[in-house]
């Protein structure tokens, strides 16, 4: 979960894909085809399901709109999430959006930026036996515990078949519960 504000130069937890609904299917099968391939946000076509994001979260939009129609769905976005981070690709030329779009993905640039590097986490140091060590396993000084059913002696034969469950006597009859599942 994300505690800072979202940053268009990092990776938020919600990255959703808003095609402004005044646009053609086109839009996104063939303009943002490959920035969805490539990053692949949750597309929506209004921002409810936006809305519903948990307070803490780091939410970014990339607003695929017409020049018309960006500004009230910016203000709409700042009113209602005012947290998320609106990144809009508006252009009113099909092509110039495509064109937009095609250069994030080959940039691997989600925002329009670079990214910073995520730091990678160290691998814990646990020097118990059988644990990893860098990608080094130690082997255990001793075999694997388990739970002891019976003491051993000397002379006990080890079973030769599976014990046998009892079976219940055939032409018992399976009742039904006594009232509906869901209550009531």
């Amino acid at each position: 979960m994300g505690d800072m504000p979202p940053s268009p130069d990092t990776q938020p937890d919600y990255h959703f894909l808003l095609i402004a609904p005044n646009l053609g299917a086109e839009w996104l099968f063939d303009a943002a085809r490959e920035y969805w391939s490539r990053f692949r946000p949750i597309v929506v076509t209004d921002l409810e399901l936006v809305r519903l994001i948990p307070k803490g979260y780091s939410i970014i939009v990339t607003m695929v709109a017409r020049r018309d129609t960006a500004t009230q769905w910016g203000v709409f976005l700042a009113q209602n999430v005012p947290d998320a981070l609106l990144d809009g690709v508006v252009y009113d030329a099909f092509e110039q959006t495509r064109t937009a779009l095609n250069q994030r993905a080959e940039t691997t640039q989600p925002f329009g930026v670079p990214l910073k590097p995520t730091p990678t986490p160290a691998v814990p140091i646990s020097p118990t036996p059988g644990s990893l060590i860098g990608n080094a396993v130690i082997p255990p000084t001793r075999a694997p515990g388990g739970f002891i059913t019976q003491t051993p002696t000397p002379n006990m034969v080890e079973p030769t078949a599976a014990p046998t469950l009892p079976v219940e006597p055939p032409g018992q009859p399976v009742y039904p519960t006594p009232g509906p599942i869901t209550g009531g």
